[in-house]
């Protein structure tokens, strides 16, 4: 095949196990023919969540896997760990591909809507760090966003332990509870396998990061 002929690859880089298939099916929905090249360290989520390892470290093993994903001849980089942004936007320096972070996507996406918006995360720490980069970004937009979120109790504890089904109940439970009007955000990757039942059950859309994020990835590299 030559260069002329080859497909679009690009890297989707992971830190939870349950991130890869949500990622890949985001993937056929908006760009079905690009080539995904998936990289796992789930040792990221492991350690940061029970504080095994210190930021700079964290940090470090970031850009060590940005830039090896880079090597293997992609064109662009979608990294789906929510609690590691700043590590990413760091490695993104030494890049001359687009490299997005995992709010990147649907930050751009939020600030195109007049709803209210709703960031609902089964990671406490998410709901936090998305709000925040929300409000900055509409800062530097001169845009009003209103915004609220909430964390799903015992939904990430229940899919890392493998109860995938537990977790499912839990985030279409808060799904449901949240106010009708609002748009529901999804901080985690991992919470799109229930995308296309939250909005069944709403009249307004929930989006999610792994679409958004190929969407904007698909804009910058496509």
């Amino acid at each position: 095949m030559t260069n002329e002929n080859k497909p679009t690859r690009l890297g989707a880089v992971h830190a939870l196990l349950d991130s890869i298939q949500p990622t890949q099916t985001a993937f056929e929905q908006h760009w079905a023919t690009a080539d995904v090249a998936h990289l796992l360290d789930g040792s990221l989520y492991l350690d940061r969540s029970r504080g095994t390892a210190t930021e700079a470290e964290l940090s470090a093993r970031i850009g060590r896997l940005i830039r090896y994903s880079a090597s293997t001849g992609i064109d662009g980089i979608l990294f789906t760990g929510s609690f590691f942004g700043d590590a990413v936007r760091q490695a993104r320096e030494e890049i001359d591909i687009p490299v997005l972070a995992s709010f990147d996507g649907l930050i751009a996406r939020a600030c195109t809507l007049d709803a209210p918006l709703e960031v609902i995360a089964t990671a406490p720490d998410s709901v936090r760090l998305l709000v925040a980069e929300l409000e900055a970004e509409a800062v530097r937009r001169k845009k009003t966003l209103q915004i609220s979120g909430c964390a799903v109790p015992n939904a990430m504890d229940a899919l890392v332990e493998g109860d995938a089904t537990r977790h499912d109940q839990l985030v279409l439970e808060q799904v449901e509870k949240t106010d009708s009007d609002a748009i529901i955000l999804f901080a985690q990757f991992s919470m799109e396998r229930v995308l296309g039942q939250s909005n069944a059950l709403r009249s307004v859309p929930v989006i999610g990061p792994a679409g958004e994020g190929v969407r904007r990835l698909l804009n910058l590299v496509g």
